[in-house]
């Protein structure tokens, strides 16, 4: 498993469970699954430069798989990342949850090549220009208040702290991209679907090696941190058969295979979902997938092994993942703002059919070790 943050150590703790040898890697040391008595191994390659750290990581995973093959689970961005710049090592001796061309998961995860994928798939997404000078940005035929956002990757909001920033009117468009582009990130301009924050629809799935969906997910955004364009707090299940079918489709259209992540905002003004982004990797609440009665990773595990995996029906159970201490955080400043009451931030936590992000009783030690984690990241 690369990367043990709440996604990848759900994944690791359910392997292990079921007593399959899981080994975990990461390129930042203060990543709390590390502390899992799941794994076996781990490799910790946190030293050097980029190219010294894939070449540790590369050792590890050559040595896992010895004669035979290992399976490799990227959690985040910069997994994907690394998947993808050692293409070639890494497919000879490992299978991964992603599609045979690296070219469909850049198509599915740049936002500047996303738009033209979903129309070309019948889909809609909000109205979106690729900004590469201030003259662009300004030509824009788009109606303010903007959103700006990074092409792609993670890098931007742990630099500035945020996924997305709204920008008021042209001149203050042209300042955070400046500052984007100062740091060395493309940018997008997009359209602001109105309270879309509120509104966010996601479909988890999984495509098997022979391009048929074997296990899938769908459900709704409850809160987030950064607020209004961050990564889910509390996220609950939340049945949409348009939103399956929607991301189905965009997914089939490009001959995607393993693990994506498509969101959606329902648009107040014309009631349509309209696609925001694709991650092609585990979404943070990937835990609510993995239970006594659905279990994406065992059943990806088999499907990437070579083992039958037989298709699933989309997971219908009535689920809320909460990650507590983040959502502490994100919920005080929500209270504050007075959008949330202490009866609406006890829905979720009092509930039955609730997933922890991090605690688990038969493995304490990682949430323990998520405290540093969040101390180092506020």
């Amino acid at each position: 498993m690369l990367g043990l943050l709440p996604a990848g150590l759900a994944f690791a703790r359910s392997l292990g469970r079921a007593g399959l040898p899981v080994y975990g890697g990461v390129f930042r040391g203060n990543e709390f699954g590390l502390r899992s008595r799941y794994l076996r191994g781990r490799c910790v390659a946190t030293d050097g430069d980029e190219r010294a750290r894939d070449r540790r990581m590369l050792a590890y995973l050559r040595r896992l798989a010895g004669d035979g093959r290992a399976v490799l689970v990227p959690e985040r961005d910069e997994h994907v990342d690394f998947v993808l710049r050692n293409w070639d090592e890494i497919r000879a001796v490992a299978d991964v949850p992603l599609p045979a061309e690296p070219q469909i998961v850049l198509r599915l995860r740049r936002k500047d090549l996303l738009p033209v994928a979903a129309t070309e798939a019948g889909i809609v997404s909000p109205k979106t220009v690729r900004v590469d000078s201030e003259e662009t940005l300004r030509a824009a035929e788009l109606e303010p208040p903007f959103l700006l956002k990074p092409v792609e990757g993670q890098e931007y909001a742990l630099r500035f702290g945020e996924k997305a920033v709204v920008a008021a009117d042209v001149e203050r468009a042209v300042e955070v991209w400046r500052e984007g582009r100062a740091a060395g990130f493309e940018m997008i301009l997009q359209e602001l679907v109105p309270n879309s924050h509120e509104q966010v629809f996601s479909l988890f799935a999984y495509i098997g090696r022979s391009g048929a969906p074997l296990a899938t997910v769908v459900g709704r955004k409850v809160r987030q941190g950064p607020l209004r364009f961050g990564t889910s707090a509390v996220f609950e299940t939340r049945w949409d058969p348009q939103v399956l079918e929607l991301g189905l489709r965009l997914l089939d259209s490009v001959e995607y295979r393993g693990f994506a992540h498509v969101e959606f905002a329902l648009d107040p003004r014309d009631g349509v979902f309209k696609v925001l982004e694709v991650n092609t990797r585990l979404p943070v609440w990937a835990g609510i997938a993995m239970n006594h009665a659905f279990d994406v990773a065992r059943t990806a595990y088999d499907d990437l092994s070579g083992l039958p995996s037989a298709a699933r029906e989309t997971f219908r159970g009535d689920l809320a993942w909460v990650y507590l201490a983040k959502d502490l955080w994100v919920s005080a400043q929500m209270a504050r703002r007075r959008e949330l009451s202490l009866r609406e931030f006890l829905a979720h936590h009092v509930r039955t059919g609730k997933v922890r992000a991090v605690f688990a009783a038969d493995d304490p030690l990682p949430a323990l070790a998520s405290l540093a984690y969040l101390r180092s990241r506020l």
